[in-house]
């Protein structure tokens, strides 16, 4: 399943409800310090 992350604490140039979508800043992110900056969310499905 595909997921997007939603960021809960302002991190960067991240501010708190940003929906970040992109795979490779979505990798980058989790595999960081900021990762518990961010909540992760499944994907909307694609029509």
């Amino acid at each position: 399943m595909n997921h997007h992350l939603v960021v809960v604490r302002p991190f960067g140039v991240h501010q708190k409800g940003d929906v970040i979508t992109d795979a490779a800043t979505i990798a980058s992110i989790l595999a960081s310090p900021n990762a518990d900056h961010v909540v992760r969310i499944p994907a909307p499905k694609e029509v």
